[in-house]
């Protein structure tokens, strides 16, 4: 085994207590819409580079039709992770 692989991985104290990634959208997290098809890799790519807590929840949302549908957001708690992972994750589509 290569002890420079142990190094990559960064654990945290949210991380060691299972609570960094929640099942339901607390009302302070900023949120943003998001698409369910790389939610694998997107999870992924949030634990190796961001350190707060993070939730993907399902929520309703009137469309512009006036339709309730159900939307996949992504919530952060810190605006700065949201803004980061808007920017920089390689697998958010953009439109």
């Amino acid at each position: 085994m290569n002890i420079n692989r142990i190094a990559e991985v960064k654990i945290g104290p949210l991380d060691v207590l299972g609570k960094r990634e929640l099942r339901y959208l607390p009302v302070h997290f900023q949120t943003a819409d998001f698409d369910e098809r790389n939610r694998q890799k997107i999870v992924h790519w949030i634990r190796t580079k961001l350190t707060g807590r993070y939730a993907i929840c399902k929520v309703p949302k009137i469309n512009s039709s006036g339709n309730l549908k159900a939307t996949t957001v992504i919530g952060f708690e810190d605006e700065k992770e949201l803004t980061y992972f808007m920017l920089a994750c390689p697998y958010t589509r953009r439109t």
